[in-house]
């Protein structure tokens, strides 16, 4: 008569199950890797080409007679409708080309410095294209259609906007009543050198 083995127990078998599979030196597939540091302004065949026939379509518009505001008017509509035509983002140096001027120039012609000929109207419809342009890149921003450093430092420049941290400092009594400096004086020398103020007055 034999023995029957007896059987030993085993500890189940354990599997591990990889969430994320991983990608190049460690980084999990979706985690991005590696790319280029300036991948994301990288010119495809063709852009420089579209950039620039864009731009040159202004280049032998006529001057605007600052003085008429339905020119200026009229100018500031084409420009917005080519920049529709040519799939391009409008902008305020784009804008200035339109008028044959620099940003700056603009800039001056909107905020009335140096620039008695441009007629209140006329200076109302570039202030109102200039609203239209920040409208356009808030639209960009919040929606993820262009370089967030490049639109940060284009809101910065040209739309006035600031990344700005104030501290106030309030005084301990803002609300109460001011202590004369001969009452502070006399609790002074009462509470701390231990003294009336009469101690130091002189018989005259």
């Amino acid at each position: 008569m034999t023995k029957s083995k007896e059987s030993i127990p085993t500890a189940p078998k354990t599997t591990t199950t990889e969430i994320t599979p991983k990608r190049g030196r460690g980084h999990p597939k979706g985690a991005g890797g590696y790319k280029r540091p300036d991948s994301t302004v990288q010119a495809e065949e063709g852009d420089n080409r579209k950039y620039l026939e864009h731009n040159l379509k202004m280049w032998n518009w006529p001057s605007v007679n600052m003085k008429k505001p339905e020119d200026v008017h009229e100018r500031v509509t084409l420009y917005f409708q080519t920049c529709a035509d040519d799939d391009m983002k409008p902008s305020v140096a784009g804008l200035a080309l339109a008028f044959g001027i620099d940003r700056r120039t603009l800039w001056k012609w909107i905020n009335g410095i140096q620039s008695d000929f441009v007629a209140s109207e006329s200076r109302d419809a570039l202030k109102k294209a200039y609203i239209i342009l920040n409208a356009q890149m808030e639209n960009y921003m919040q929606n993820g259609k262009i370089n967030p450093v490049a639109g940060i430092f284009l809101m910065k420049n040209n739309m006035g906007y600031q990344d700005k941290q104030e501290v106030v400092v309030t005084p301990n009594q803002q609300f109460g009543e001011q202590i004369p400096a001969e009452k502070l004086e006399q609790k002074y020398l009462e509470d701390v050198i231990g003294v009336s103020a009469s101690d130091y007055e002189v018989d005259s």
